[in-house]
């Protein structure tokens, strides 16, 4: 490994040295206004045409000339923006060495929301920067053909995926998954499948147009859209195998044609891992120890299928609806040894167990919205109404035998118990958003927003009766849990520019929350009701005309959820039992970012520093009963700190090798609680991954992604260290209408996933490894008009969405 990482910085050196010797060539112009024809002070980035990488810029003087100089040999793509007016493209300039290229007149028109092209592009770098927005590209990545969302999270940088699926961000699992700026309407991110990503937008602190919730800020998945002309399609078929074959395959429909734009897409696959796992906890009082290990297999299938039409009424309004159905099923099987020792390590019983789970899921979403531009002075209002609605069907069953340290059985009626955990949510969101320009510089957002969530879970448990030969209900552990939470939010965002280099975005939302809890097993009612004020500031500024500096803030909040306000006392088994929280408060978080992107000739760095302090923090909390049984719950430590640094690294030294690196390192101090029995928590923790890419022309391109996360400090442990490496290639036929790719996941099998937790009645290691190895063949084949489409010279495109207004269109890259 330690050659690889040499031999990719080796490249980089050399791609270094060869471009600065090869940096002759220049791009000259003059900027003007359409309309008056007066020069103007406007932006003007390089980059380069095959993946929108950024090369060099400058910003025009008063005379609207600009000069952009040691340009290597090869094919570029102009960027020209200015506050209030539309970016203007130039792509496709071939620049030879030593040569002058001049641009005697780029004009630009005074336009709020629409962007004119000059050919269409087709490729993006792999990283982006907005205001308040960090964008990966991932849809042409190698390395997540044939996986899913989960796949795709695992290689974009700050987050974690941990073996449950648990996303994280910088840190923290108290993050809020987005999906098209909606709240995830998945039970799983399982059931989205990556090829229908477009793309990931990290948003540490966003504008009070978001909802509060997700104290390190927002992940949003954007999915693929689009808007070519006529009827075009994509289908997609895969396989992998780790522990055994697998498949998927997947077909996109899209039509639009007049005032009609329809789009379908379905998508269906299994899946097959192996795993085993291994468990050591000491009790200090009295002196004693269990060890578990235990292996088995799960796998499954999927369908997700999803539709959507839109209406142009005339222009600037349109109406649409979007439809999305999921479903699959999943089944898990292991089994494992269980020993009791001594003080001594002696054996002094041990006990077996078998245990068989499966699930079925189901989730069905609809949306139907509006966008309306009032006028042509850049007002527009905006609204929708989304109904989801999820159910899954799980199935529990176990089968255990005692011994004692003879290997004598204890008896000759194994526990044999069988569980059903019925879970249901019905979620209603309505929103209605308006923008009203004050000044060609200034304009306020105003908004509302509805949240209403009805959670319902059910849970069963029958027992083998050996008496009658059949099996009993435990009415002792049957629960049924309600939880209602209606969110009601208005916003305001006040936003605009100062000056030619400074913008900025002043919010403030207000919200008010009703919860109530209902244990309809036992009658327990209880009502949370509380009211809160997040204020947003985000403030960006340019230096030099290129680089930019940005200053952030924001509230954030972290309702607890039903697993953790259900007060039922859960027994898992003999010696461990779960129970949540009726009285637990919300987490809030004040969170503070300075970043600072420079760009040059070469390399574009990007580091950023960020502070969050944490009030009321929902932490897992264990403890013992009856000197060896573990109860755990949830409680608020009274605070914690985190503050780090993420230091982004982006280069293409060279035309066919670029190359992205990612160093995070944070560090988090949990304050000591009145309520725990355990020290503070305090501990340093890192993760680095490095992106490489290798494009041959008219071959073939090669991806390499290698990633290692140091342990994470949590309240009462660590977890352990773990590192993947992967290996993608990608080659094209057909014009590049038929895509092949072979992908290799953790190549040197070292993903493994792991807990220490220490307190003052025991001390726990628990290992677990997951066949995350695994071999992928995928194959892509586009259809449908897309020559005439490519052959367009020329197209508009609005902007609806809120980070794409026109102060964040002139942010760079």
């Amino acid at each position: 490994m330690k050659f690889l990482i040499l031999f990719l910085c080796s490249i980089l050196i050399i791609g270094f040295t060869s471009l600065y010797a090869q940096n002759s060539g220049k791009i000259i112009g003059k900027v003007l206004d359409s309309k008056n024809g007066k020069p103007i002070e406007a932006d003007v980035k390089l980059f380069t045409s095959s993946d929108s990488t950024f090369v060099s810029g400058s910003r025009c003087d008063t005379s609207g000339n600009f000069a952009i100089e040691k340009i290597a040999p090869g094919t570029y793509k102009l960027e020209v923006s200015m506050a209030d007016y539309a970016a203007l493209y130039v792509d496709k300039i071939k620049l030879s060495e030593g040569q002058v290229l001049s641009f005697d007149t780029l004009k630009l028109k005074q336009q709020n929301v629409t962007t004119e092209e000059i050919l269409v592009e087709e490729d993006k770098s792999m990283v982006e920067f907005t205001a308040d927005k960090k964008i990966f590209n991932v849809s042409q990545s190698a390395l997540t053909k044939g996986g899913t969302a989960i796949d795709v999270l695992k290689k974009v940088p700050m987050v974690d995926v941990d073996m449950n699926d648990n996303v994280s961000l910088r840190g923290s699992q108290n993050v809020k998954i987005l999906v098209d700026d909606k709240p995830s309407r998945f039970t799983s991110l399982k059931q989205i499948p990556a090829d229908a990503i477009e793309k990931v937008e990290i948003i540490t602190n966003p504008p009070a147009k978001y909802e509060s919730e997700g104290v390190t800020g927002l992940i949003n998945l954007v999915m693929k859209k689009t808007d070519k002309t006529g009827f075009t399609g994509n289908a997609s078929l895969g396989g992998n195998y780790a522990s055994k074959l697998g498949g998927w395959g997947g077909l996109d429909l899209n039509l639009k044609k007049s005032k009609w734009t329809v789009f379908s897409g379905i998508y269906s696959g299994t899946w097959h891992n192996l795993f085993n796992s291994n468990a050591n906890i000491e009790y200090y009082t009295p002196p004693s120890s269990l060890v578990n290990s235990a292996n088995g297999k799960n796998h499954g299938y999927w369908f997700w299928g999803q539709g959507s039409v839109e209406r142009e009424l005339s222009v600037g309004k349109a109406i649409g609806l979007e439809a999305n159905m999921g479903t699959g099923e999943w089944f898990n099987n292991d089994n494992s040894v269980n020993n009791n020792l001594d003080a001594l390590g002696e054996l002094t019983s041990y006990y077996t167990q078998a245990n068989s789970r499966e699930g079925m899921w189901r989730n069905i979403s609809g949306t139907i919205y509006f966008n309306d531009k009032i006028g042509d002075k850049g007002r527009e209002l905006s609204g929708e109404i989304s109904f989801t609605n999820n159910k899954n069907n799980n199935n529990f069953s176990l089968l255990k035998q005692d011994y004692d340290f003879n290997s004598v059985p204890a008896n000759n009626t194994p526990l044999d118990q069988r569980d059903t955990t019925i879970p249901k949510s019905y979620n209603v969101n309505a929103q209605l958003d308006y923008v009203h320009p004050l000044s060609d510089i200034m304009k306020l957002e105003t908004g509302y927003k509805g949240t209403f969530r009805i959670n319902d879970n059910e849970f069963s448990s029958d027992t083998l009766d050996y008496s009658i030969n059949n099996y009993v209900e435990n009415l002792a552990t049957k629960n049924h849990f309600k939880l209602n939470e209606y969110i009601n939010a208005a916003y305001g965002v006040f936003s605009g520019t100062l000056g030619k280099s400074t913008s900025f975005k002043l919010g403030l939302r207000a919200e008010q929350t009703n919860t109530e809890g209902n244990l309809i097993t036992n009658g327990i009612v209880f009502t949370q009701d509380y009211f809160d004020i997040f204020p947003t500031v985000n403030i960006s500024q340019k230096v030099m005309g290129v680089h930019q500096v940005q200053l952030s803030y924001s509230r954030r909040i972290t309702r607890p959820n039903i697993w953790r306000l259900n007060p039922f006392v859960n027994k898992i088994n003999a010696r461990y039992m779960y129970v949540g929280n009726p009285a637990l408060k919300p987490e809030y978080t004040d969170s503070y970012e300075l970043s600072f992107m420079v760009y040059t000739n070469l390399i574009t760095v990007t580091p950023m520093l960020f502070y969050r302090k944490n009030n009321d923090v929902i932490s897992n909390f264990s403890f013992l009963v009856d000197t060896n049984v573990t109860v755990t719950t949830y409680v608020n430590a009274s605070g914690s700190k985190a503050y780090g640094m993420d230091f982004l690294v982006s280069s293409r030294a060279l035309g066919w090798l670029s190359i992205n690196g990612t160093l995070s390192m944070y560090n988090t101090k949990f304050d000591e609680g009145l309520i725990t029995d355990y020290a503070q928590e305090e501990g340093f923790s890192w993760k680095a991954n490095i992106r490489s890419t290798l494009t041959f022309p008219e071959l073939f391109s090669l991806e390499f992604y290698y990633t290692y996360t140091g342990k994470k400090i949590n309240a009462q442990g660590i977890n352990i260290p773990t590192s993947s490496f992967d290996v993608g290639i990608n080659k094209s036929f057909f014009k590049d209408a038929l895509s092949v790719n072979l992908r290799i996941s953790d190549l040197l099998e070292t993903q493994k996933w792991g807990q220490e937790i220490n307190t003052s009645s025991y001390k726990s290691v628990i290992t677990n490894d997951w066949s995350a190895r695994m071999l992928s063949l995928n194959l892509s084949y586009r259809f449908g008009n897309t020559d005439e489409y490519y052959q367009k010279k020329k197209k508009t495109r609005q902007n609806t969405n809120e980070g794409t207004d026109q102060q964040d269109s002139n942010q760079g890259r």
